[in-house]
């Protein structure tokens, strides 16, 4: 939106789309938010509060720079109930999502539910360890989406044994029943057109947005 110039327009924007998150009184929560996922949680924490939940964040990332929303979760839920986790650098403590998932269970509390947002790698894994302790898991589901309206199938996703349109029942998911391997197969008919769009992003797009922030 900020590339747009004077008189330029935006062809079309659809939303929202799929199904609200059910927002109740679970009790204690853990949201995990691997890279762009601690974005898509924060909203949610806030409503969990609203709803009397005792609400914990845990923030993984490769590096420093793929932690996302620190300080709003520290302020919203307080910095002790945060945990910042990566995996190529000394910030934060070291580690990836299966192992702050279980050390968070193991040293502070096993929560009455998981809400997971980030990779199907990290989704996989996350699921293994809730369902090995019999936790209640909601993850958010990335699947490739076209049409967004449950036409094309193609955020199709097998939950346990049946199949869900993403766009429509999602995008939160039972992440215990997810086929995670299946949402990792079909994600990856789309990663060259992925990679196509970001290296276009990067190399065409963002200089374009730093010389007009420069001129600012």
């Amino acid at each position: 939106v900020e590339l747009l110039e004077e008189g330029e327009e935006i062809f079309n924007i659809e939303g929202p789309n799929g199904t609200p998150f059910p927002v109740e009184k679970y009790g204690t929560v853990l949201l995990v938010g691997q890279g762009w996922g601690a974005g898509a949680n924060y909203p949610i924490a806030k409503e969990l509060l609203y709803a009397q939940n005792e609400v914990y964040a845990i923030l993984v990332g490769g590096s420093r720079e793929n932690i996302y929303c620190e300080e709003e979760y520290k302020t919203l839920l307080g910095k002790e109930k945060v945990f910042v986790y990566t995996e190529e650098d000394d910030y934060g403590k070291e580690g990836g999502v299966a192992q702050a998932v279980e050390e968070f269970i193991r040293d502070v509390k096993q929560p009455d539910l998981v809400v997971f947002a980030g990779s199907s790698v990290g989704g996989e894994a996350v699921a293994q360890i809730t369902k090995d302790k019999g936790i209640k898991n909601l993850s958010l589901v990335a699947s490739a989406m076209l049409c967004t309206s449950g036409l094309c199938l193609t955020c199709r996703v097998k939950v346990g044994d049946k199949m869900v349109l993403n766009c429509i029942e999602g995008p939160y998911l039972d992440g215990n029943a997810v086929d995670w391997k299946m949402v990792a197969f079909r994600n990856g008919y789309y990663w060259d057109l992925e990679k196509e769009g970001a290296e276009y992003f990067a190399n065409k797009l963002l200089p374009k947005l730093k010389r007009k922030k420069q001129k600012k």
